[in-house]
């Protein structure tokens, strides 16, 4: 599914770059794409995608302990 229709970003490729960067802002994952956001749209969307890599991270964590 297209998450950034103007860089014809889909879900898959954000996921794969959010994941290969850590815990990124959503400006460093358009640079690590090489692009930046056009219309705006979508940054609501990969913010959304940042916070639940985060607190999957985070209740991994907690069960290793």
């Amino acid at each position: 599914m297209y998450v950034c229709i103007c860089n014809a970003l889909r879900e898959r490729t954000l996921s794969s770059a959010i994941q290969t960067l850590g815990q990124p802002t959503v400006g460093e994952v358009y640079k690590a794409l090489g692009c930046k956001p056009q219309c705006g749209k979508c940054i609501s969307d990969i913010a959304s995608m940042l916070r639940a890599l985060r607190q999957t991270q985070t209740a991994a964590a907690g069960s290793i302990e």
